[in-house]
């Protein structure tokens, strides 16, 4: 099977290419990338060089490019897309993501791929309607401009999949893991926690899915003949306090738990929105960021749990693997990373399996 991957240069495109490439029998590579040079640089620590993938140049919003990508696929998985907390990156939020995935999923299927996949997320589904968060809940309307895109993009999957079309949509919740291109915002808030010594604790908690396990489904997903599909791939649902031991213990440095009700957090993130629109900058907490850290729900993953055959990875080895990758790349110091992790770091290498 000739697989296309769009985004992989990212953490969870760039998982997916690695999970592909360890099969050679199964699976033949094609990624779209806009610059050659940095995808191989990106791909380089996973184990994955020119000799297993062939790289066509383009960017998602170029229907041309993608067209010439799609052509011969046999399959896609859309992994493509702009995460920023900035304002002033909605235009572009919203080409690549919204504009983007039409173009990717139209071409796709036009192509006669089978399937095309999709890679959503749960806060195209936020706030959650109930205790559990399903595949099956309606879209919602959130307010953030990047969830407000993945909102957007699951409206032009699900039409898709209304007519028919082999899209097959996967809902990850917080991702994270080790060897990640672009040093997402879950790491970047782990290692300001362990930086400053405080994190802010709620009641409440969230999923966490390791990229490793993301891409795993992934590879798992693609299977010609079964139709549209979605699955719910929360990860596991860990509340605040674990996270916070759990950094402390691994680490050995105590992290003071800054707790602050939820209620005034959601107040705390409505003055964070009228603030960004009288300055034009991103506030340090957002109303819908503010929701997220108070009413995330456990997800249902079932489904996608029976596809992967095996539960998700232990946070707890999640963690370690991402903080003695952290602290290998330079995103903590040794002091940061605690005398544990500093030792891991330098004997041990976290990999992509």
């Amino acid at each position: 099977m000739k697989v296309l991957v769009t985004g992989p240069g990212g953490l969870v495109g760039a998982h997916a290419v690695a999970a592909l490439a360890r099969e050679p029998r199964r699976f033949t590579i094609r990624a779209l990338a806009r610059d050659r040079a940095r995808l191989l640089a990106a791909l380089a620590p996973l184990g994955v060089t020119a000799e297993h993938v062939e790289i066509v140049l383009g960017d998602v919003t170029d229907k041309a490019a993608v067209t010439a990508a799609v052509t011969g696929a046999d399959a896609v998985i859309h992994a493509a897309g702009l995460y920023s907390h900035d304002v002033n990156d909605a235009a572009r939020m919203h080409d690549t993501n919204v504009h983007g995935t039409r173009c990717v999923l139209e071409a796709a299927v036009a192509a006669g791929a089978d399937p095309v996949v999709h890679v959503s997320s749960y806060l195209a589904l936020f706030p959650p309607g109930g205790s559990i968060q399903c595949a099956s809940d309606p879209v919602t309307r959130p307010r953030s401009a990047y969830a407000r895109t993945k909102a957007d993009a699951e409206q032009i999957a699900r039409g898709m999949q209304d007519r028919g079309a082999p899209v097959v949509t996967l809902y990850p919740g917080a991702i994270h893991g080790p060897l990640d291109p672009t040093f997402g915002a879950s790491p970047a808030y782990l290692a300001e926690s362990m930086r400053t010594g405080r994190m802010l604790v709620n009641r409440a908690g969230r999923g966490y899915i390791d990229a490793r396990d993301l891409a795993a489904l992934l590879e798992r997903t693609l299977a010609r003949g079964l139709g549209p599909r979605r699955l719910m791939c929360g990860g596991r649902y860990v509340a605040d306090e674990e996270i916070r031991s759990l950094l402390s213990g691994l680490t050995g440095q105590p992290i003071q738990a800054m707790r602050i009700p939820g209620p005034i957090l959601r107040v705390m993130g409505r003055i964070g929105d009228a603030a960004q629109l009288l300055t034009g900058r991103s506030p340090a907490l957002s109303y819908e960021a503010a929701c997220v850290i108070t009413r995330s729900v456990p997800c249902d993953d079932t489904e996608a749990l029976a596809l992967l055959g095996r539960p998700w990875l232990p946070i707890e080895r999640s963690l370690q693997d991402l903080l003695v990758w952290m602290r290998q790349a330079g995103h903590l110091s040794a002091s940061e990373a605690g005398p544990a992790i500093d030792a891991l770091a330098r004997n041990n290498s976290p990999n992509g399996n």
